[in-house]
């Protein structure tokens, strides 16, 4: 992968679990990954420090009192059900494994409070075995750099075990999790994101000529409470937050996690853009258009609207070079969809 490289170039920094394993402890490893979960780096890196003053090894952490174990790891996101499972895991560590953390998958992933990112993060970290980490910021980049069409990060990690080159299985996490953070995060800052990679990167391509065709055609961005009365076409932007089915009008079909952009006109002697949207947006509705169907699984996070009758246009230009969603035409067109894909 050409971006994992040019990361492996740029990048001069770590995520603290990758810091903390120069300390050559798999114990350590272990918990502050645990910790780590639902937690900002800094606050992981403080509380880790914080609770390895007190606990540094199994033992220590048969002894602690639970009560005084969720104070020493407080606020790491859910701290009473981690210090009840690091309890939990310390009885298992000493009874099963004479103290030590085990240095293979399927026994690690028998651990209380043990996924399989923790248990991949674990073999490649602390015992520099392959693995492949995926925590969500590999989940999200991968997915939005169109390497893999998966739905959850366990689906990601078995494509990438398929397709990614053993090169980079012990890297990737940490290399995307300092880029996810910083840079392609949920809400991507592509503008700050390294010239080559912004090269090579489908969602940018995407994003950029988005912009070019809303210029192209004259669209303005719209708040739902300040569409025009007038006539003309629209654009939709819809956020599906996850993968589900979705049955439109006698069809059925399966709409991935992501933005959806739906091209609609509002041309009609009684029609505009406000009633037309409007309808849209609506919660009650009769679901006449198939696009309703997906509106009421799909939060609008954009609308653009333009006072020209394009949006047969709109539509052939978007297909060159989105994914098109079928069956999300019009009645009276040839167009491929009205309908375009861009993952998170």
């Amino acid at each position: 992968m050409e971006k994992i490289e040019i990361l492996k170039e740029r990048l001069n920094k770590n995520a603290v679990v990758t810091e903390i394993a120069k300390e050559k402890s798999p114990f350590k490893v272990l918990i502050s990954t645990i910790l780590s979960a639902r937690t900002k780096d800094e606050v992981t890196e403080e509380i880790s420090k914080r609770l390895f003053g007190k606990v540094r090894d199994v033992d220590d952490l048969l002894k602690i009192d639970l009560e005084k174990l969720e104070k020493l790891i407080y606020p790491v996101g859910f701290y009473k059900t981690k210090a009840k499972n690091l309890k939990k895991l310390a009885k298992v560590l000493k009874e099963n494994y004479n103290g030590e953390v085990p240095n293979e998958l399927d026994e690690i992933l028998k651990l209380p409070g043990v996924g399989r990112k923790t248990a991949n993060l674990v073999i490649t970290l602390a015992f520099d075995d392959y693995g492949i980490c995926v925590d969500t910021h590999v989940h999200r980049i991968c997915n939005r750099w169109e390497y893999v069409e998966t739905e959850t990060p366990e689906e990601t990690e078995m494509e990438l075990r398929k397709k990614l080159p053993k090169k980079y299985w012990k890297i990737i996490n940490n290399l995307l999790v300092v880029f996810g953070r910083e840079v392609c995060s949920p809400t991507p800052k592509c503008r700050k994101c390294f010239e080559e990679i912004r090269e090579r990167c489908p969602y940018y391509k995407k994003i950029v000529y988005f912009d070019e065709v809303l210029k192209k055609y004259g669209f303005e961005k719209v708040s739902k409470n300040n569409i025009p009365p007038e006539k003309g076409t629209y654009i939709l932007k819809i956020k599906l937050n996850r993968g589900r089915k979705i049955k439109f009008g006698n069809k059925e079909g399966f709409f991935r996690k992501g933005y959806y952009f739906y091209v609609g006109s509002a041309l009609g002697k009684s029609i505009n853009l406000k009633n037309r949207i409007g309808r849209h947006l609506k919660k009650e509705k009769k679901k006449f258009w198939h696009v309703d169907y997906l509106l009421e699984f799909g939060d609008v996070k954009g609308i653009y609207v333009s006072n020209k009758s394009c949006e047969c246009d709109v539509a052939k230009d978007l297909a060159e070079i989105f994914k098109c969603v079928e069956g999300f035409g019009c009645s009276d067109c040839k167009c491929r969809s009205h309908l375009f894909y861009l993952p998170l």
